[in-house]
């Protein structure tokens, strides 16, 4: 009788261990793409990209771009985007150009795991 209390008391805890997923997978690698306008052709780009968190409110930035994107390490979350920089390119007219740059989005979900990505449009501001 008290085998078959001790087996029935085994296989409970197993079946119960097994039915248990660990969730370890928090953060996620957030890339962000930015957009360029139709008629330019990027020559250098660099800024700074600042993701506020919408249910923690604490911010992380990084300036580390790769082409015309970043990426950055993130609790998975809904985020605040904030873009600001130098773009040098060429216009239509084939005219070289430096200008400031700014982009925005006041809701980005960063929640995929490994990567999330998101893209967002460039606004150039005029001098």
């Amino acid at each position: 009788m008290n085998k078959g209390l001790l087996y029935i008391a085994l296989l409970m805890i197993a079946l119960l261990a097994s039915c248990h997923q660990e969730q370890d997978d928090y953060f996620t690698e957030a890339r962000l793409t930015l957009l360029m306008p139709d008629n330019i052709t990027v020559e250098q780009i660099q800024g700074t990209m600042t993701l506020q968190s919408l249910n923690t409110t604490l911010s992380q930035s990084t300036a580390d771009m790769e082409g015309t994107g970043f990426r950055m390490q993130v609790l998975r979350g809904a985020y605040k985007v904030d873009v600001e920089g130098m773009i040098q390119y060429t216009d239509q007219d084939g005219q070289s150009r430096v200008s400031h740059y700014r982009a925005h989005a006041d809701y980005v979900p960063f929640a995929d795991t490994p990567i999330s990505t998101a893209e967002l449009s460039i606004t150039l501001l005029q001098e």
